[in-house]
């Protein structure tokens, strides 16, 4: 059965329909993805999704900005929990991308899993994707002398890499057989507090060669 539009509630079934498709992508796949399979989701016509957007191309397109506008509030709201330079900032931008993924899974797997001939600049993507922000942040911590100086870019590219992995593991396998005890299922936030040890002072045991 075809849904009958109520009047003024366009904008509510746009939304929906975008919901829709971010979840069939995170299910089955960009691939699988058509405006039949969102149209029956949703309760329309096939043909009535083009008064909303002109093609699935389009539709693709605002599913994922609407996923990175989401991702960037969380980030947002992390900046402003703690002062610029500190370590808790740059920490809180990691806890932020791990509680958006486990908070908006379909999100976060369209974000990430959606492919492309070829890789997408970071430019490209809505808010840089997160990495400007990462990166100043990580700046104003080696400037206030939070962080060792050292390359941003580097830095950044580590952080980020070491913080999406883990949330990906986390999301992909049980892990608490990874720690002492085995007990209990660890958050990937809880993860990322006890490895900052790691982070600050790293894993190789310091010798008279490595000093300095």
């Amino acid at each position: 059965m075809t849904r009958v539009e109520v009047a003024g509630g366009e904008n509510v079934l746009s939304e929906e329909i975008v919901g829709v498709a971010r979840d069939l992508i995170a299910e089955k796949g960009l691939a699988a993805l058509s405006m039949r399979a969102i149209a029956e989701r949703v309760g329309v016509s096939a043909p009535a999704l083009y008064h909303y957007f002109d093609g699935k191309d389009a539709l693709v397109a605002r599913v994922v900005q609407t996923a990175f506008a989401r991702f960037g509030e969380y980030m947002e709201h992390a900046m402003r929990s703690h002062p610029p330079g500190s370590f808790e900032r740059v920490r809180a931008l990691g806890e932020a991308y791990m509680t958006f993924a486990l908070e908006n899974l379909a999100s976060f797997r369209v974000i990430f899993s959606i492919q492309v001939p070829h890789p997408r600049d970071l430019e490209d993507l809505p808010g840089g994707g997160g990495y400007p922000l990462l990166r100043r942040t990580v700046i104003e911590a080696m400037e206030s002398g939070a962080m060792r100086p050292g390359d941003p870019d580097l830095a950044s590219l580590y952080l980020w890499s070491m913080v999406h992995g883990l949330v990906t593991l986390v999301l992909a396998c049980r892990v608490e057989g990874c720690q002492e005890g085995g007990s209990g299922t660890p958050s990937p936030q809880d993860l990322l507090r006890r490895f900052q040890p790691f982070l600050m002072n790293g894993l190789m045991v310091p010798t008279d060669s490595n000093e300095g």
